[in-house]
């Protein structure tokens, strides 16, 4: 007597050990995206680790349509394949997406969920999009839709993608405007800026700033708060082929004030003693500065500071009684280092 499995009508049982690589792979995916972290703070590791949820969720797609594909015994993807795999990829992205608020320093985000989305649209798309027999209903348009269809998930990822090439545009930038390490008026200098209790604006240069003037310069107002300042993240790190950090301040106060310098390597602990601190008087007027790299170097009391790793340096006040602002022009690199004008080691 014949057994039911056996009819003709009857599907394959799956095969267990081709369900394994897909299931595997989608678990190793899931557990990458709950357990790394970037290995620093960097602009540029923040950026790909953002965007790496695209391609991600992309594959965990693809491998959801082979895990369908094995469960229902289908040979190639059918329309339906493709659209249990969305589901399933889909409901897959949210659930990991909420389970995130349990994990420490994480949390739920939409924005992330949505380059999810995408990812797993974009990438189903490509594969509906290669398959002709899917589009043979549609008879003579069929391969005007799949091509339509292709154009447009290849345009989305690249579109979606787009950021990474703006962050090499950023380091480039960068190391093209040395030996100028900062300047705040500078479009490719804002991804590496963090302001602390203080406003950033770009203006034009005081009059009588004959060095700067009919150009613009940076106007940093502290804020009546402990530490304002602005924080210059990833300077071009290697400053060990100059001998001095050289900037103007104007202050159009009537008052001197009190300006310091912090710079750190990337070896750095949170000790005040492990790092650069030097602390300049700002008197009315231009302030020309100019601070040997040996000073910077012999800043830490008990090693020297790394020059080919900096990895920032901060512009702050103590803690000012009321609000002020200074008017800053480039931090460059120079060839000779000077005296520092009015400055001593802070304390």
């Amino acid at each position: 007597m014949e057994r039911p499995d056996d009819s003709p009508g009857a599907a394959a049982p799956p095969d267990w050990r081709r369900l394994a690589p897909p299931a595997l792979g989608i678990l190793a995916l899931v557990l990458f995206l709950a357990l790394a972290r970037p290995p620093g703070d960097a602009y540029g590791w923040r950026t790909l680790f953002e965007l790496g949820h695209i391609p991600l969720f992309g594959c965990a797609a693809l491998l959801m349509l082979r895990l369908v594909q094995v469960l229902r015994g289908s040979t190639a993807p059918a329309a339906v394949d493709l659209l249990i795999a969305l589901l399933a990829t889909t409901v897959l992205s949210l659930a990991t997406e909420a389970l995130q608020v349990f994990q420490p320093g994480r949390d739920a985000n939409v924005t992330d969920a949505a380059k999810n989305l995408v990812g797993v649209v974009s990438f189903l798309a490509i594969v509906a999009a290669l398959r002709p027999a899917l589009w043979q209903g549609l008879g003579k348009d069929g391969l005007v839709a799949a091509r339509l269809v292709l154009a447009g998930a290849v345009l989305t990822l690249s579109l979606a993608l787009a950021p990474l090439a703006g962050v090499a545009w950023h380091y480039a930038q960068r190391a093209a405007a040395l030996p100028v390490v900062a300047d705040f008026t500078q479009s490719w200098q804002q991804p590496f800026l963090s302001l602390g209790r203080s406003e950033l604006e770009r203006t034009l240069a005081p009059d009588g700033w004959r060095e700067m003037e009919g150009r613009q310069v940076s106007r940093l107002t502290f804020l009546d708060a402990p530490w304002p300042g602005v924080t210059v993240r990833e300077p071009y790190p290697d400053w060990s082929g100059y001998r001095a950090l050289q900037f103007q301040v104007w202050s159009a106060l009537e008052q001197p004030v009190e300006l310091v310098l912090r710079v750190d390597d990337t070896h750095r602990r949170r000790a005040h003693a492990d790092r650069f601190n030097g602390s300049f008087i700002v008197l009315p007027g231009l302030n020309d500065f100019s601070v040997p790299l040996d000073t910077i170097a012999s800043g830490p009391r008990e090693r020297e500071l790394d020059l080919q790793n900096i990895s920032q340096f901060i512009i702050f006040s103590r803690r000012p009684g009321e609000p002020f602002s200074l008017y800053l022009g480039p931090f460059r690199l120079t060839g000779e280092g000077e005296r520092i004008a009015g400055a001593g080691a802070a304390d």
